[in-house]
């Protein structure tokens, strides 16, 4: 009887430890953003694996701009100019909370995006007379939160999305930037979430490359 109830009890902890090992389980793959405004349209392409985030922009004519390697659970952040073959790690400062001039509204509105159904965030920064719509999607994206809070504490804010609160696991599926009078400024779109198992090469920085104090 002791045996069968140490092996009901190995069964249970073996199955407690598979269930939290999947509810801890966060996204991994490759996600495509479209950056649109009236002068021209713009990508970024966003890599993670494990606790590593990769932050590719490209040009209207889809031409790698710039990439940053993120190590999140390091805080470390380095740039890389392709066309240079150089590379620099960036400062990160402490971490500082300046929001004074900003308010958040967790609006009732929702819609369907990409067949997630999202719901809109209203940020209004009134010292950078902007109000920016968020439509946020739930999900596995807990990744996206510490990447947005540690690029703000450097040089690189991914200023786009430097508005966005405390998200927790949501993304924004669509974002809509405009003056206080209502003019649209910007639109940034998600246009493909893939979940896959980026190549480990994609986060290293390149042998050949040299480290330097400045890029520019």
């Amino acid at each position: 009887m002791r045996n069968r109830y140490s092996s009901f009890l190995v069964l249970i902890i073996i199955f407690l430890s598979s269930l939290s090992t999947v509810c801890a389980r966060t996204f991994e793959g490759s996600i495509n953003f479209v950056r649109e405004t009236v002068f021209d349209t713009t990508r970024i392409n966003i890599y993670v694996k494990d606790s590593m985030v990769r932050v590719d922009e490209r040009d209207t004519k889809n031409r790698l701009v710039s990439s940053h390697i993120v190590n999140l659970d390091k805080e470390e952040v380095y740039a890389l100019s392709h066309s240079k073959e150089l590379y620099k790690k960036l400062l990160v400062s402490s971490y500082s909370n300046d929001n004074g001039s900003v308010s958040v509204k967790k609006t009732q509105n929702s819609k369907e995006i990409n067949g997630h159904t999202c719901n809109q965030w209203r940020v209004r920064d009134e010292r950078m007379n902007t109000e920016v719509a968020y439509w946020m999607c739930d999900g596995e994206f807990e990744f996206f939160s510490k990447l947005l809070n540690l690029l703000r504490r450097t040089e690189y804010s991914l200023a786009i999305f430097s508005a966005v609160p405390e998200v927790g696991g949501f993304i924004p599926m669509l974002t809509e930037e405009r003056t206080l009078l209502r003019k649209e400024k910007l639109k940034i779109r998600i246009v493909d979430i893939e979940h896959n198992n980026p190549s480990s090469s994609l986060f290293g920085i390149p042998s050949h490359f040299k480290s330097v104090n400045r890029l520019s």
